[in-house]
């Protein structure tokens, strides 16, 4: 082989066949006009744009397009279709947005959405403008927008440091990872003031506050490094997947992968930025962590994590959630399982009592024991702002040192030990007082958090040296080996306590996540026991209500899964028309949608869509009690439950689907062989006795008494079989529909028996009947012509399928509880597969095919015995041949009357 050949990464190639699969998708295509401020021509450049291609032809729109009123842009709107746009009420006044819902209708091939970042008003679908687009997008619809780089989430905050304006509508940087193609709109500082004072970007009053501002040379040749630099990044990106693609030699190294610690405090989201910033340097995949301790967090915490984490979500991160009550242990533990190469911490501006006792504060344990992964320690400047105490912590940030009413226990319960210990002392000496101190800081560890622990500690120290260490009632130890005492006393009850209080902790967190496994099984086994649709949402509205405090409602989907039916009827919360319309949004986009979300989430309402393995299964519905937030854990424990229960349904859909194919298989078999073998049977009959009445018309036979009364008694026999058709078909059809009245009255089996033999004349002669019926047979409560009839099919079965000359044998015996009939024959025996599927309608043994009749003798006398409340069975003898057993429960005459 060639020395230049190189073989090509599997890994790469694998990435580049599952882009171009993407590709192929029916995913619409974004294009956005990117510029580093308003005014410098993306809307122009929009609809030259989309000029150019409706004029070739192509069906492109305006969604909505701001033109901020200059003439050259509106001139550019001529000849293009503009879709009229939604008027909202709000705060008194009419607001014009985007109607999301008339594109969708008018389904063209390419949109116009000015203005990407546009925060919509209260009542839009979504709350954000870039959520309609992705949703335009997911409907195969190609869309056009624009976007300024302080818009940027991850520049967000960089634009506020440079410019000192807040920059309040922003896109997650994720929403170009969507675009197809991103077009760079650049104009010179000078140009674009320029601009300004002519009054081409606004209006003079508010270009004269913008020029002071924001619009200053020095924030706008910012700005533009910024956005070139952006887009630049951007361009290496796509220079690398040609590369990739076209299989060009280069370097394929492993790539970086990074992980922000998140938590409650609002700092955390200059940590989320920055990662974001660079992981799009590097090129990185990023995760968001969060340590979730067994402290509860207050209801603003919970807010204030989840924004965070929502924030990490747009930007693009993979969010995980773990329980551990060491930070770097969950930190480091997570990392290794993710292949962690960069690690991203808030640098601590402040410290903890705390931390003197566990060697250090976070970020110094995370340095050491990192190992080989990178650690980046991030700080957010505070400009103006006051620097946090020594034992301050942040707005909303859980108290790591236990509530108030834990350092209250504490104190009482060093109190009330001093108390014994005054007692005690004068029995012992001051020494063992020290131990006893010691025993209650371990036991006030199990119950407390480390802050009382340590308050306790400190406490009974002090306790110990002013009340019993000489000289009493001073803090002054006179002896050395006092001292040295009181000083490991301290030491011990402080570590002692510590460590109690941590593996308690850990116990507590472990004994959490034990019992959310343990909710997850006892869900799955619910479901698993659960039979049928009704009840297997029974039994998950009611778990479902029972865990998170809130009112359920369960949309499933039709057989087809393309659209909702009514919510079921175990849900208890009750649903509106809008609330029903935002369940449709999330089934049809396969997305969350109301509360927790940013789509349609004035309800209250949190939807999830319950997707099955290649289908939709329906809509599920919470309404959390009032003042519930519901955290990461329990959202994803949500997704978890929403997932187990789309599957069950699917499941179940697929056995009703299942059944239903059996039972239309079944007809369909019952369906042919009843056409079979009626067309044979009746056209059999019908075609002798045609043939027979019309030998009988010849006068050269007609006149022949003898040859006349054979073709009588051939019609006559012709005649019986067509009847006997007919009625088994009709006695059948009476036994299934339960219309089937029986005449019960007492009966001797003999007569009955008797009748039977009467029926049976002409096959008798070919096959020798012996009837053994003893006197002393009781008498049974039947109906007599059915059971006549029941007793007639199987003996006749018996003669029909056996050869000529072959004896049959009938007995009776009885018992205290029954009589039992036996029909015997020397035949060739029944084959073992057959015996089970005797009494089953229409089944006829193959070796029986030609012999015709329609399979339903032995299955209408089955059911005339279980009408009795008797049964019948068949089965080989050991010597040969066939055995049929009727069993006949006997009502005493006694009891009857």
């Amino acid at each position: 082989m060639s020395g230049e050949y190189q073989r090509p990464d599997p890994d790469a190639l694998l990435q580049t066949l599952q882009e171009e699969e993407k590709d192929r998708g029916k995913r619409g295509r974004l294009r956005i006009f990117f510029g580093m401020a308003a005014g410098v021509g993306k809307t122009y450049a929009m609809l030259e744009a989309a000029g150019r291609m409706a004029r070739e032809g192509v069906d492109i729109i305006i969604g909505y397009v701001e033109t901020h009123g200059r003439d050259e842009t509106e001139e550019l709107l001529k000849g293009l279709e503009a879709v009229p746009r939604k008027k909202i009420g709000h705060r008194g006044i009419v607001v014009e947005e985007f109607d999301i819902d008339a594109v969708l209708k008018r389904r063209p091939v390419v949109v116009l959405v000015d203005e990407l970042a546009h925060t919509n008003a209260e009542g839009s679908r979504h709350a954000k403008r870039y959520r309609d687009v992705t949703e335009l997008l997911d409907n195969g619809i190609d869309v056009f927008s624009t976007l300024n780089v302080q818009h940027l989430e991850s520049q967000a905050d960089v634009v506020e440091k440079i410019t000192g304006v807040k920059i309040r509508e922003t896109v997650p940087d994720s929403i170009l990872d969507l675009a197809d193609e991103i077009e760079l709109v650049d104009l010179p500082p000078e140009e674009l003031l320029k601009r300004l004072a002519e009054g081409k970007v606004y209006i003079p009053e508010k270009a004269e506050l913008a020029a002071e501002r924001f619009f200053r040379k020095g924030n706008l040749t910012a700005l533009r490094e910024m956005s070139l630099r952006y887009v630049a990044g951007l361009v290496g990106y796509e220079l690398r997947d040609y590369a990739r693609k076209k299989r060009i030699r280069g370097p394929w190294k492993a790539g970086e992968r990074l992980l922000v610690a998140v938590s409650p405090s609002p700092y955390s989201e200059y940590l989320i930025r920055w990662t974001r910033r660079m992981a799009f340097n590097l090129k990185a995949p990023w995760i968001a962590l969060y340590i979730e301790k067994q402290k509860a967090l207050s209801p603003a915490a919970r807010i204030t994590l989840n924004k965070n984490l929502g924030l990490a979500r747009e930007l693009g991160a993979e969010v995980i959630s773990t329980a551990d009550e060491d930070i770097v242990s969950g930190l480091l533990r997570v990392a290794r399982r993710k292949n962690i190469t960069q690690i991203v911490a808030g640098k601590p501006l402040r410290k903890y009592l705390s931390d003197y006792f566990s060697g250090g504060n976070i970020i110094d344990r995370l340095i050491r024991r990192s190992g080989d992964i990178e650690i980046h320690i991030v700080t957010r400047p505070e400009p103006g702002g006051a620097k946090p105490r020594l034992f301050g912590r942040f707005p909303g940030e859980p108290n790591r040192k236990g509530p108030p009413g834990e350092y209250l226990i504490a104190a009482a319960v060093i109190a009330g030990i001093t108390v014994v210990n005054l007692f005690l002392a004068m029995v012992t000496g001051y020494w063992t007082i020290a131990l006893v101190f010691l025993l209650s800081i371990v036991l006030l560890s199990l119950y407390v958090g480390r802050g009382p622990v340590l308050l306790g500690a400190a406490l009974s120290s002090l306790s110990w040296n002013f009340l019993f260490i000489p000289p009493i009632l001073t803090f002054r130890i006179a002896r050395l080996e006092d001292a040295l005492m009181f000083g490991m006393y301290f030491v011990i009850a402080t570590v002692m306590g510590a460590l109690t209080s941590k593996l308690r902790l850990k116990e507590l967190a472990l004994r959490a996540r034990e019992e959310r496994i343990s909710g997850m099984y006892e869900f799955s086994r619910a479901l698993s026991a659960a039979f049928g649709m009704d009840e297997v949402l029974d039994t998950a509205v009611s778990y479902i209500e029972n865990s998170f405090q809130s009112k359920v409602a369960v949309f499933p989907a039709d057989e087809a899964g393309a659209s909702l039916g009514e919510p079921h009827k175990s849900g208890g919360l009750s649903v509106g028309d809008g609330e029903r319309a935002v369940a449709e949004w999330a089934f049809r986009n396969k997305k969350p949608a109301g509360l927790f979300t940013d789509t349609l989430s004035g309800g209250g309402v949190h939807y999830i869509p319950l997707a099955a393995p290649g289908r939709m299964a329906g809509v599920m519905g919470l309404r959390p009690d009032s003042g519930i937030v519901f955290s990461l854990e329990q959202l994803g424990f949500l997704q978890n439950i929403a997932y187990q229960l789309a599957v069950r349904l699917e499941r179940e859909r697929l056995s009703t689907m299942s059944r239903k194919a059996m039972v239309a298989e079944e007809s369909e078999r019952h369906y042919r062989i009843l056409l079979n073998s009626i067309t044979h049977e009746l056209r059999t009959p019908l075609t002798a006795i045609k043939g027979l009445i019309s030998t009988m018309m010849d006068p050269s036979v007609g006149n022949d008494t003898r040859i006349r009364n054979s073709l009588l008694s051939e019609t006559q026999g012709a005649s019986e079989r067509l009847i006997r058709l007919v009625d088994n078909l009709l006695d059948m059809s009476r036994i299934e529909s339960g219309r089937l009245r029986l005449n019960l009255d007492w009966n001797d089996i003999s007569d009955i028996l008797g009748i039977t033999m009467g029926r049976l004349g002409p096959h008798l002669e070919k096959h020798p009947l012996t009837v053994n019926c003893p006197d002393d047979i009781p008498l049974i409560r039947v109906d007599y012509n059915l059971m006549e009839q029941a007793i007639y099919c199987i003996i006749h079965n018996a003669m029909v399928h056996t050869e000529e000359g072959t004896p049959v044998c009938v007995s009776v015996s009885g018992a205290g509880d029954g009589v039992t009939i036996t029909v015997e024959d020397e035949g060739k025996g029944l084959p073992e597969e057959d015996i089970q599927k005797l009494f089953d309608k229409f089944y006829r043994m193959e070796r029986t095919q030609s012999q015709g009749g329609l399979g339903l003798g032995l299955s209408i006398s089955r059911g005339i015995v279980e009408l009795h409340g008797g049964s019948v069975r068949a089965e080989n003898k050991a010597t040969g041949g066939a055995r049929f057993v009727i069993f006949l429960p006997v009502e005493m005459k006694e009891k009857a009357e």
